[in-house]
């Protein structure tokens, strides 16, 4: 079957790598797993026989109609043809069930649907998924490589790269390396204690121009003075004149504070 670029799929066919991904996530006999994109279904098929119950995402009509003949003599594989970022998981698992998540996800659209499920109320206790090395590398960089993605996923989840493939893996073969990562949702800051403001629009505020110092960009982006600004600043211990990119999670974290604390909010 031919990849279909629209929905930019390039199938996985290398088995080892398969077998690293699912290993990844230590599957075992009473997991619940949710697979987001089976495409062929090479995860799937290791899957099937590690873990309690499969739940398997595909867009792609044809191929959907192809796992769902390939697996109906696995009760333990429910095959749906949804749009992962619409699908509503609860309609499958009970609030109360606790599950993984693992992907080769499509480039194009691999950071909103990790966005969708970390956002979830009953979201993963483990994501492991496959996607564009560029991306993996930001999502997963550290202070002085930092973007927005950065400190959006990390404030929400414990983050781990764990290896990079080549394009020689799938087919039809891709321009660039993947990397598969690991996350691990969490609730460690402080900043949802404030409901009526908004920790990642403070974020995006702090990025509006990366390559400027910081003060720069929270004075393009908002209409506060920029004493207040720079006093903001100082008090979290921030240098004003540092580029958003050097920022710790912990900085923005104690910034979000402080700019609460004197009455801003976003």
């Amino acid at each position: 079957m031919k990849a279909k670029k629209s929905l930019g799929q390039n199938f996985l066919v290398d088995i080892s790598v398969a077998d690293r991904i699912v290993d990844a996530i230590s599957p075992s006999h009473n997991d619940t797993v949710v697979e987001i994109g089976p495409g062929k279904g090479v995860l799937t098929d290791i899957l099937a026989n590690k873990v309690k119950t499969l739940i398997c995402i595909e867009m792609d009509d044809l191929l959907s109609k192809r796992l769902q003949l390939k697996f109906e003599s696995k009760p333990n594989v429910t095959v749906v043809n949804d749009d992962a970022l619409n699908f509503n998981i609860e309609t499958l698992i009970t609030p109360t069930t606790s599950y993984k998540m693992i992907g080769n996800l499509p480039y194009n659209v691999a950071s909103p649907i990790i966005r969708h499920y970390v956002n979830l109320n009953h979201k993963p206790c483990l994501i492991t998924a496959m996607l564009q090395k560029e991306v993996a590398d930001l999502i997963a960089a550290q202070p002085g490589k930092m973007g927005y993605l950065s400190v959006e996923f990390q404030s929400e989840c414990s983050i781990q790269k764990l290896f990079t493939v080549g394009p020689s893996v799938f087919s039809p073969k891709p321009k660039v390396k993947s990397t598969v990562i690991s996350l691990t949702p969490h609730n460690k800051l402080s900043t949802n204690q404030f409901p009526k403001s908004d920790f990642l629009a403070m974020v995006r505020a702090g990025f509006s121009a990366p390559r400027k110092q910081i003060h720069n960009c929270f004075e393009n982006a908002t209409d506060l003075s920029k004493v207040k600004i720079v006093d903001a600043l100082e008090t979290a211990g921030i240098d004003s004149k540092s580029r958003p990119q050097v920022l710790s999670i912990s900085d923005w974290e104690k910034l979000y504070m402080i700019f609460y604390e004197m009455g801003v909010k976003f």
